[in-house]
């Protein structure tokens, strides 16, 4: 089979098999949430912003913010979520239970 033939075949496939909503996905296997500070990000990047910043002042001041308006949430341990994108790098996309599920990106670190 050629390159253009074996690309042809993956796109086929990927365009036939429907991609997961969040709310299939939310009915797989719950994880639990086990570190007192866990906190996720709606946007991926504001956690890779956040975690390069480390443990300074500055790291403190822009996650209340980010807490504060809403574009990052603080999880409470023991929480039950569900993984919708393993991710890579660390990182880690869920849903918590609900009618309307809002995914948020966190470390994987702060799983089960």
């Amino acid at each position: 089979m050629s390159k253009f033939g074996a690309a042809f075949l993956t796109a086929t496939v990927l365009a036939a098999t429907a991609p997961m909503s969040l709310a299939a996905a939310a009915e797989q296997a719950p994880h639990k949430i086990v570190r007192d500070a866990a906190w996720g990000c709606r946007d991926k990047g504001d956690v890779i912003d956040l975690l390069f910043q480390g443990m300074s002042v500055t790291y403190q001041a822009n996650l209340a913010s980010a807490l504060a308006d809403g574009r990052c949430v603080a999880f409470v341990p023991g929480e039950n979520v569900t993984i919708v994108d393993p991710g890579a790098n660390g990182l880690v996309r869920v849903v918590r239970p609900g009618a309307s599920p809002v995914a948020y990106w966190t470390e994987a670190r702060n799983l089960n």
